[in-house]
This record gives C-alpha cells, sequence and structure tokens, in this order.
C-alpha cells in the first residue's frame, strides 16, 4: 500500500484564491504540489475547509471547528502515515478575543486528541504541525492589525507544542511570505514553496 498523509487545514489547504474565492487548480495547491514530488508511493489527501479553527465555534460560519470534525475525517482516511495540520489563521479573526498563546492552547487540544485517535486504533502516523504563514490583511473586516501580530507568534509556540508533543514541525513563514492580494491566502508561488518544503520533511523522515 502507498503511504498515505492526509492534510488538514482551512482555506489555504482547500486552496482559496486571493481576492476572487475560486479554488486553485489541483496540482496548484500545496497538498497537490506534494503529491507531485513525492510520486507514486504516497497518497496525499486534501481536507481543507474554509473558516475552519482549531477548537473555535463561530456562529457566523458554522460547522467550522477542527477539533469537532477530526474524528470522521481521521476514521474516514485510515491507515495514515502522516497527519499534516496546519490550522490557526483563522483563530485570530478578531470575534474570537483571543491571543496567540490561547491559540496555542486550542492546537494543544487538537494534538491531544489526534493523537489519542490514532494511538487507540494502533496507527503510528507521524503528526506534522505546520505553522501557517503569517498574514497581513488590508480589508478584510472579520481581521485587524491584532490579527497581523498574533498569526507572527504562532511559529513559536506550534514549535514548543511540536517538541512537547513529538511532532514534526515546519514554520511555513519561514519557507514563504508569499500571499495574495487579500493578504490572507497562498499564492500560487506561495503553494508551491510551501509543498516543496512539506514534501521535504517526509522525504527527510523517511530516508532516517
Amino acid at each position: 500500500m502507498r503511504k498515505r498523509v492526509l492534510c488538514y487545514g482551512d482555506s489555504n489547504t482547500w486552496g482559496y484564491v486571493p481576492g476572487i474565492g475560486a479554488r486553485y487548480e489541483e496540482n496548484v495547491r500545496y497538498p497537490g504540489v506534494m503529491a507531485e514530488l513525492l510520486g507514486e508511493d504516497y497518497r496525499v489527501i486534501e481536507e481543507g475547509l474554509n473558516g475552519r479553527t482549531t477548537v473555535f465555534s463561530d456562529r457566523m460560519e458554522p460547522e467550522r471547528c477542527g477539533i469537532e470534525h477530526l474524528l470522521p475525517f481521521l476514521l474516514s482516511h485510515l491507515p495514515l502515515d502522516y497527519l499534516v495540520i496546519m490550522l490557526g489563521t483563522n483563530d485570530t479573526k478578531s470575534h474570537f478575543h483571543v491571543n496567540a498563546r490561547e491559540i496555542g492552547f486550542g492546537m494543544e487540544e487538537l494534538l491531544i486528541r489526534a493523537r489519542h485517535i490514532l494511538d487507540t486504533r494502533g496507527i503510528p502516523a507521524e503528526i506534522i504541525l505546520v505553522a501557517p504563514v503569517p498574514i497581513h490583511p488590508e480589508a478584510d473586516p472579520m481581521f485587524c492589525r491584532e490579527s497581523w501580530r498574533k498569526s507572527g507568534e504562532l511559529a513559536l509556540i506550534y514549535r514548543e507544542l511540536a517538541h512537547t508533543y513529538g511532532c514534526l514541525y515546519l514554520d511555513g513563514g519561514s519557507v514563504t511570505r508569499d500571499v495574495g492580494e487579500d493578504g490572507i491566502h497562498l499564492s500560487i508561488k506561495g503553494h508551491r514553496a510551501l509543498g516543496e518544503a512539506i514534501a521535504a520533511v517526509i522525504q527527510e523522515h523517511d530516508r532516517n
């Protein structure tokens, strides 16, 4: 069986085109880039949802709470060799009123849940925690300047979480800052860079 990689994320995993809302073609989205680079021995599965958070429920965009959907999505795609999690950007929205450390608490709960689901089913999958690329939205009413600051603080917090919970780690902001005109969603160049970087993490781990 091919090695199976599940990418669990938000609109940047879904492939939202900045400023338009259409979806990038499959080979442009970072999971598609990963699939191309990893080759036929791997199966890369996308599970991106616009607006998805770590643990916060949003009445304006219901059914976007990442931890609530984690169990059915993991079970539907088992067995897995890698689980890539990139969430946190939507948690910086103004109406959640949480700081970066609190977003980190949400991600911690999600990691604990993911590991429990996998371990209790005997699935020794590696979790790759990806800190999302920092945002700088200029006109989106759901975000503010505090959102910019908080998104930039997640990398260090997520690095600590990855160390604590034995996850592989990638700082998306160290790979690319290439977002589109809305300041939130990855450009084509950004998707390419992120896909290459996550694929490299998997390839390096499999060589060791």
